[in-house]
């Protein structure tokens, strides 16, 4: 049997979580024995649902009849474009599906699990008294205590307590619960049993999808198209199109991004409106818009 190699070039949780139905697709498809080369932190959390894949880490070099190399992708919805990459044309949406071990409820009370932390200061859920309150977390203490209002505890899952590039940095909320410094399964854990998930355009909101669970993402920096398909019930978008937003999805046309600079705002970088597209979303308007999940 052919061997082909499919090598992802992003080391991001959610990229690797997104394309692997279309791994998948492509083995069934051309009937090949496919390795997918990805960042090893993942493969025990895919392994077990994809058991058709050869999932080997970047370090691997193993040698097969063909690569593929599959680029990021800036400017489409991440599955889709990946999926054109192997060839596919007009993929529709396949949502991807990560099977978890059966785990003791920890938390007794209704839960919401919380993702803070990102890749870059501009992904946060950024406040507008700027980034030198981020390490006192406004908006998400102040989630936490209207979740709390309506029954539902907050658990903050994070594997850092403050996290960030000098000299600012971004703190779990006081006023949640708090699973801090697990292992990625050890999170899962908390993620399976809670009511639904609160993140922000990451890996996490991407792990959180594919286990089955309800998902609020806070996210304008990317449209609506970005992620995941948007037609589905247990999936809620928290955007604010009154102000600057969908930067990341004009990269490589309007804008080029520095993967060096932690603070990177293409348009009002260092002016009053800089990340002004998660300022404007209030704690206010998330819960009026996770209503049906409450």
């Amino acid at each position: 049997m052919k061997s082909v190699t499919i090598h992802l070039l992003s080391n991001s949780m959610g990229d690797t979580i997104a394309i692997v139905p279309y791994v998948l697709e492509y083995k069934r498809k051309h009937n090949v024995d496919v390795f997918f080369k990805i960042n090893k932190s993942f493969i025990n959390i895919l392994e077990p649902s994809y058991p058709e894949i050869n999932f080997i880490g970047k370090d691997s070099n193993i040698e097969t009849n063909e690569t593929i190399t599959l680029d990021y992708i800036f400017f489409k919805n991440i599955q889709q474009g990946y999926a054109e990459q192997l060839g596919f044309e007009n993929p529709i949406y396949i949502r991807p599906i990560i099977k978890h071990r059966e785990s003791i409820r920890q938390i007794k009370n209704k839960y919401a699990a919380l993702g803070i932390h990102s890749t870059a200061q501009l992904k946060y859920w950024n406040h507008p008294d700027g980034k030198q309150v981020q390490e006192f977390s406004p908006y998400w203490n102040e989630l936490s205590s209207l979740l709390r209002k309506e029954g539902i505890t907050p658990v903050t899952v994070e594997k850092d307590s403050l996290f960030g590039v000098p000299p600012f940095f971004n703190g779990v909320p006081s006023k949640s619960n708090k699973k801090i410094g697990q292992s990625l399964l050890e999170s899962m854990d908390i993620i399976s049993n809670c009511e639904f998930y609160i993140g922000l355009s990451s890996g996490i909101s991407w792990l959180a999808h594919a286990m089955g669970k309800k998902v609020v993402m806070i996210s304008n920096f990317t449209e609506d198209w970005n992620e995941f398909d948007i037609n589905t019930d247990d999936y809620i978008r928290i955007t604010n199109k009154s102000v600057c937003h969908g930067c990341w999805n004009l990269i490589n046309k309007e804008y080029t991004f520095d993967a060096q600079d932690w603070y990177w705002c293409p348009k009002h970088r260092n002016t009053d409106r800089e990340f002004e597209c998660h300022k404007s979303i209030t704690p206010e308007m998330v819960m009026e818009q996770i209503k049906p999940f409450l």
